[in-house]
């Protein structure tokens, strides 16, 4: 390619060289008037890997949806379904899906609407991962292999096919990396609009509150000179804050608090059940023993039980003035993590561990694997607070359709990320950064999502499968990033001559 251009150079620099010029301008426009078809034709056979998995994708999600019609409901569904009614801002999370699903139910029942809707950002999740990828220079194979865990793995079917936040808000992250890492150097308009998807995102999950400094550390490693690595972080920072200071406004006006949300200490305090013992708790008030949990250690129930659904949590505590019940939780976990931090972190990293298990199922008093395997709704009937929420927003009951339903549940159990190569993956993205191999800005900042918002429940929360839905798409993309391209790859992503022709001389005017 490059003696194509030298000798197009020569020519046009020789007598006659307008001529030659011209020549080239005929080449050119010979070369952008040739059928279209074979343009297509290239970009599928380049692409052709790729396509298949694209395909196999929406096959799944076709066989899932007629399998489990017309969505799933449960968990914290009816209660996104349930801010239909109320339209005001939770204490408990940020109303972002609901507010998709508000919109939704203008036009049909927006239990079929959204679980449709979050199949295709689904499929779209894996061309922007896929996309972004080959944009860094990684091979069509490579980059395939990393977008396989979006498009076929079997929890992320069971959670589009259900009424849950998480697909939504993982799809906006991706998408605001694809638009951030579009270009090698990032500018202030991606930074902008990178910075105002992830401020959405935090407003469908509050989880979403630490991604704004991975993509800060990205602009700053990623953009051309200081000075621009300072505009495109500060530009991002304040199109990430945008949103969240409308939601917090909104919030303020009917709580008369600025927050976006009120459960933090409510989170903690869950996280501490596992391991919290109170008679090591020397200075608790008194006002806060009834959230000692009743259960000796080792026997203790799922931390939900004490968060949620144990009537102390709700109405035992009495709150002293100037305290909120969220800050009485709060207290009493802080209080716990002080006194006993070994124990902490010992509960943390045994969780941690947990992402390496090569099955997902329930481990400790974690007890919510079921709610996540499609073969727990294959057989048998949902609540009746589920069912209801299938009356209130005009969708018909959940009829599985076999044997399709049990095909996708057998899918599920055989088709998924496994726990060791989550483990080999990471390895291979922190490889990858030891050693400055390439993309360095691109797998540091996938790896921090990934990881990261894996991680934050861990740490804040509880372990919940569903929460490890982050690492699909990002820990991938973080390996794929990271390994080192063979020669051969970059050959073949070399342009045509004669555009790359074209463009040379465009560029020397």
């Amino acid at each position: 390619m490059q003696h194509a251009v030298e000798q197009r150079q020569r020519e046009r620099a020789a007598p006659g060289g307008d001529q030659g010029a011209a020549r080239v301008g005929e080449e050119l426009a010979q070369h952008e008037a040739q059928p279209r078809e074979a343009g297509y034709g290239a970009d599928v056979r380049r692409h052709r890997l790729f396509l298949v998995a694209l395909l196999v994708g929406a096959l799944v999600r076709v066989l899932v949806t007629i399998g489990f019609w017309p969505g799933l409901v449960f968990s914290d569904g009816p209660t996104y379904l349930g801010w239909l009614d109320y339209g005001l801002p939770w204490l408990a999370r940020p109303v972002g899906y609901s507010a998709v699903l508000e919109a939704l139910s203008r036009l049909a029942s927006p239990i079929v609407l959204v679980v449709l809707l979050q199949h295709v950002l689904g499929l779209i999740e894996g061309v922007l991962v896929y996309a972004v990828l080959r944009r860094w220079e990684v091979s069509a194979r490579t980059a395939t292999l990393a977008a396989l865990p979006v498009l076929l793995d079997g929890m992320q079917l069971a959670l589009e096919q259900s009424v849950l936040s998480d697909t939504v808000f993982v799809f906006v992250l991706v998408l605001a990396v694809a638009v951030l890492a579009r270009r090698r150097r990032p500018g202030p308009g991606a930074a902008a609009a990178a910075g105002l998807l992830l401020g959405l995102a935090t407003v469908v999950r509050v989880a979403g509150e630490p991604t704004v400094l991975a993509a800060v550390l990205f602009c700053l490693l990623a953009a051309a000179g200081w000075r621009r690595r300072l505009l495109t972080s500060a530009v991002l920072v304040v199109a990430f804050v945008a949103p969240l200071a409308g939601y917090a406004t909104w919030f303020h006006a009917y709580h008369d608090r600025w927050a976006i949300s009120e459960v933090s200490g409510r989170s903690l305090y869950m996280r501490t059940t596992t391991f919290v013992d109170c008679r090591q708790l020397t200075d608790l008030p008194t006002y806060e023993r009834t959230l000692c949990p009743d259960e000796p250690l080792g026997q203790r129930l799922d931390p939900t039980d004490y968060g949620w659904h144990s009537p102390d949590a709700y109405a035992g505590i009495e709150v002293p003035a100037g305290m909120t019940r969220d800050q009485v939780f709060r207290d009493f976990a802080l209080r716990a993590i002080r006194a006993q931090p070994g124990d902490y972190a010992r509960t943390v990293l045994r969780d941690a561990a947990l992402l390496l298990s090569p099955t997902r199922g329930d481990a400790y008093e974690y007890d919510t694997a079921h709610k996540w395997l499609l073969s727990t709704y294959a057989h048998h009937d949902l609540s009746a607070r589920s069912r209801q929420a299938y009356t209130d927003h005009g969708a018909p009951q959940l009829r599985p359709r076999q044997p399709v339903a049990d095909v996708m549940a057998g899918y599920q159990h055989v088709v998924y990320l496994w726990g060791p190569l989550v483990g080999a993956l990471v390895l291979t993205a922190l490889a990858g950064l030891v050693r400055r191999r390439r993309n360095v800005p691109l797998v540091l900042l996938t790896l921090a999502l990934g990881v990261g918002l894996t991680l934050l429940p861990i740490l804040s929360l509880e372990f919940i499968w569903r929460y490890s839905l982050p690492l699909l798409p990002f820990v991938p993309m973080a390996a794929a990033a990271a390994w080192p391209a063979r020669s051969a790859d970059r050959v073949a992503q070399q342009d045509d001559p004669v555009v790359e022709d074209a463009r040379l001389q465009r560029s020397q005017g």
